[in-house]
């Protein structure tokens, strides 16, 4: 199941997943809405019976209203779209799947945050609300593997570095002076960004049962530019 703000762009998800694999829900949904989160969880629970999979992945890194940069420069509509976008959206969705999840004792939640939230890098045009954002992210992980865990419930987080997912992240790179590019590179042990192949795969691991006994951790993808001890 696929989730979007946009019906014309989640269905058109949905119908490429269907081409692949067969079957796909597309559901049209603001989550930072509970109604709307509560609504997207019943219909999951409606087609399928269950939820074993939630992939908090909503949230994104731009200003509702442009600014974004320092501190001063961040204001207060701005760091709430953001905060808004990228916290409260894991918050209510995972609420929204911890009952079902519980009654069978089973599921798996993987969290979505950025190397933003481990360093502030000046390479790159950062904001405060978005890397304090990706930072509770990580603390909401901990919190609900800690509450969850009793009930067979694993949480994680995927702390991914830039990713080169669709135009909008390849038009921020292409805007990129080639000097703040190399110097970003440079910073990675790897020397390259991180294909989306790479980052599906630490995903999938997080989501299956290869994953049974790890809970509550931050899973660092990003070629060796952030190296926790």
């Amino acid at each position: 199941m696929v989730v979007d703000r946009v019906a014309d762009a989640v269905e058109q998800e949905a119908a490429k997943i269907r081409s692949a694999y067969g079957a796909c829900l597309a559901v049209a949904a603001d989550l930072t809405k509970p109604d709307q989160v509560d609504r997207m969880v019943a219909t999951v629970i409606e087609a399928h019976g269950r939820i074993d999979i939630l992939v908090n992945n909503a949230g994104g890194g731009s200003s509702s209203t442009g600014n974004a940069g320092t501190i001063e420069e961040e204001d207060a509509t701005s760091w709430d779209h953001l905060v808004n976008a990228n916290v409260k959206t894991a918050f209510l969705c995972t609420r929204a799947v911890a009952a079902p999840m519980k009654e069978r004792r089973y599921g798996k939640i993987v969290n979505v945050s950025s190397r933003s939230a481990r360093i502030s890098d000046p390479t790159v045009h950062q904001s405060p609300a978005y890397a304090s954002a990706k930072t509770a992210v990580l603390g909401l992980t901990r919190f609900a593997a800690r509450e969850l865990g009793p009930f067979g419930i694993t949480v994680n987080c995927l702390v991914p570095s830039l990713t080169i997912s669709g135009p909008v992240l390849q038009g921020y790179w292409d805007r990129m002076s080639e000097v703040a590019r190399e110097r970003y590179l440079a910073q990675i042990a790897l020397g390259r960004l991180p294909r989306m192949d790479e980052l599906a795969s630490a995903m999938l691991f997080l989501c299956s049962d290869e994953s049974s006994y790890i809970t509550g951790i931050a899973l660092d993808v990003n070629g060796g530019s952030f190296m926790p001890s």
